[in-house]
This record gives C-alpha cells, sequence and structure tokens, in this order.
C-alpha cells in the first residue's frame, strides 16, 4: 500500500484546514494544512465516507442521506476504547474519500491505522473546535456528544465537509443539516425540560468510566464517581472501589449506572456494597435493534428517561 498522506479537514470560513488525530497519549503526526478540493466523481458516483463510532456515523448518515456511501468501523455494541481494526475496515479507510473521527483521543487506533491504510482519505476530527473538558490526569475527555450543542456543531461540520468535496449535493446536504438541527434543537429542550423533574440533591451520577462530564456540565448535574477512574480498559484497584462506595454514601447517590459497552460486574458489586440500584446506560455506542438506543436522539431519550426513573 502507499505510504499515509494522513490529512484532515476542518471549516474556516469556506477553507477547510487539515487536522491530525490526537492520541490520548498525546502523542500526534506533525501538523499540515491545505485547502480542501472537491473530489472528482463519476456520473452517479457516490462519496466514499467512512465514520469511526456507531455514534459518529448516525450523525453523518443524517447529513449525508443516500448521496453518500457510507461505512462505519465501529459496529453498535463495540466499546472504542478497546477496538482494533479489521483488515477489511483498514481496507475501507484506504478506498475513503472522507473519514469522520469523533477526536479529542477517543478513537486511540486511529494514528496506526492511518498509516497502515494509505490512501488520501481526508480526516475530520469532529471535536476540533469545541471547548473540551479534562479528564483526572489532564487528558482530553472525548465524550462530546452528551452536550447536544457538541452534535450541533459536529452536525454543521460534517455538512461544510460533505459540500467542499461534493458541491453538486450541497444544497441537499445543507437541507439535511437544517432539518437535523431542529431535531437537536427540541432535544436539548426536552433534556431540560426532563432534568427539571429530578430533585436538585438527587441529580448526581455514578457510572461505570467518567462520559458525562459534558453532560454535567450542560444540563445540571454533578458526575461524583466512576467504577474505571479513567477507561474500562484500566482496572480499578480495590482502594479505588472502596473510595467510589464510600462517595456513594456520603453523598447518598440514589443510583449506580451501568454502560452498554462495560462489563456491568463491577458496578453491580458496588450498587450491592452500598444498597442502590443498577441501571443500564447507553454511552460509547448505538444500541442494537430493540435496545430503544438505536439513533442518536434515541440515546439520548434513553439515557435521560432511564436517570428520570433513577433519580427523581
Amino acid at each position: 500500500m502507499r505510504n499515509a498522506n494522513i490529512r484532515t479537514l476542518l471549516p474556516a470560513l469556506a477553507v477547510l484546514i487539515l487536522f491530525t488525530a490526537v492520541a490520548c497519549a498525546g502523542q500526534s503526526p506533525t501538523r499540515q494544512t491545505t485547502a480542501s478540493t472537491p473530489v472528482p466523481l463519476a456520473p452517479g458516483e457516490k462519496l466514499r465516507v467512512v465514520a469511526t463510532t456507531s455514534l459518529v456515523g448516525d450523525v453523518v448518515s443524517r447529513v449525508g442521506g443516500d448521496r453518500i456511501q457510507l461505512t462505519t468501523l465501529m459496529a453498535k455494541g463495540t466499546d472504542p476504547h478497546s477496538y482494533v481494526p479489521t483488515p477489511s475496515e483498514t481496507a475501507a479507510v484506504y478506498d475513503a474519500n472522507l473519514l469522520f473521527a469523533n477526536g479529542a483521543g477517543l478513537e486511540e487506533f486511529l494514528v496506526e491505522m492511518l498509516a497502515n491504510a494509505g490512501g488520501s482519505a481526508v480526516e475530520v476530527s469532529l471535536s476540533d473546535g469545541l471547548s473540551l473538558r479534562s479528564l483526572s490526569g489532564g487528558a482530553p475527555d472525548p465524550h462530546v456528544w452528551f452536550d447536544v450543542h457538541n452534535v450541533i456543531q459536529w452536525v454543521t461540520t460534517i455538512e461544510q465537509s460533505l459540500s467542499a468535496l461534493d458541491p453538486a449535493n450541497a444544497a441537499v446536504y445543507r437541507a439535511n443539516a437544517a432539518a437535523y438541527i431542529a431535531e437537536l434543537q427540541a432535544l436539548d429542550a426536552w433534556i431540560g425540560q426532563q432534568v427539571a423533574t429530578i430533585p436538585e440533591a438527587n441529580r448526581k451520577l455514578v457510572i461505570d468510566h467518567p462520559v458525562f462530564g459534558y453532560f454535567a456540565g450542560r444540563y445540571g448535574f454533578e458526575q461524583i464517581g466512576a467504577v474505571y477512574p479513567l477507561n474500562p480498559a484500566a482496572e480499578p484497584s480495590a482502594q479505588d472501589l472502596a473510595a467510589l462506595e464510600n462517595m456513594i454514601r456520603q453523598y447518598q447517590a440514589p443510583a449506580v449506572f451501568s454502560e452498554n459497552t462495560v462489563s456491568p460486574k463491577l458496578a453491580d458489586q458496588v450498587a450491592r456494597d452500598t444498597g442502590v440500584k443498577l441501571f443500564l446506560l447507553y454511552t460509547d455506542s448505538l444500541g442494537g435493534p430493540g435496545t430503544g438506543a438505536e439513533t442518536y436522539l434515541d440515546l439520548m431519550r434513553y439515557d435521560v428517561q432511564t436517570m428520570v426513573e433513577a433519580l427523581r
């Protein structure tokens, strides 16, 4: 395969500028900058687009619709913290015109994957330009989608990126984006109404790993603890679990929340030790058919409704 030409696309007025993927460890290739140019497409040919996670893929699909050929690397239910790409997925990146990633260190595999894949896909980090929070230890918190306003920014970036490479369909991408943004604005308002039904003293979240920083900041919660202090790839110590259980008792947290991409074993132990109930949330990935969390909109509604049931 050809040597990688890792390029990234970011909207800055009418010009999109390349960005470089950043791993959790803070390592990144040399930054490059270039203006974007349309991709030559044969009559009837669609822009070949790759999305990293199921969440990113869902949002991209709402903007691109049937005008793009979309491949999502991670199946629903896949934990991005432990994902390892297959050869066929690497080949899909090689063939792509455009690659959308969450960014902010979520896709630790991406730098190596791009180096192995080669090709000339323009890469877009949807977290670039957002106001990022920090996890303990100073790493950026990549779970930006739990603030709906951030996803609205995603939509704008996706629309501009698709339009820059496929201007013949720009009007379609613009219309799709506008319709989806209206749904996201309605979702944001609905979340505020639902949260208002939870007593302020009960708006405390204990979760498998710290995914709700943006949600807490936007909607008035406090994320008081996590079973896995950094991410599910780092096993907590007995001291970590004991400290978490003491915090639950101290704050009188009403519930512990497990996640669809993480084994519930430790969260269940913490809930039983502290005498609180355990509830399932969808976080780093969409759910499969019948889960009620098949799209980003569905996931947010499911999680908020579950929080209301658990905390009210």
